[in-house]
């Protein structure tokens, strides 16, 4: 499958998406790395997606710590997260790489998910 997006999902109490995306945007590039060495992307793909601005930020309002045992309930958020904000309809599958708060740099927790066509 060919990796076409990325959703990262995090709590909205820990803002907007544009505040967030700012404040984490010194560690974008780590965190694209990882999804490339845990081969949930290609190099590739992962240009094609930067190259058609397919990156995508979605702030869960209610529950986010209980949907963090839930890979089908995140699936499901950041597909309609990417559907809604590209106007794609990509394939039911995505692969993401949560990063919890304890061990995150970035101080919160960050789901980042992987969109396939």
């Amino acid at each position: 499958m060919k990796a076409i997006g990325l959703v990262f999902l995090y709590d909205r109490n820990e803002g907007s998406p544009q505040e967030v995306s700012s404040n984490f945007f010194s560690h974008f590039s780590n965190v694209t790395e990882n999804l490339i060495f845990a081969k949930l992307m290609e190099l590739q793909e992962l240009k094609e997606i930067l190259d058609m601005k397919r990156v995508y930020w979605g702030g869960i309002k209610q529950n986010f710590l209980e949907m963090q045992d839930d890979e089908t309930s995140l699936g499901k958020i950041a597909w309609k997260v990417f559907t809604d904000n590209s106007g794609i309809e990509p394939s039911e599958e995505v692969s993401s790489l949560i990063y919890e708060e304890k061990d995150a740099p970035w101080k919160f927790t960050l789901d980042a998910c992987v969109i396939y066509e």
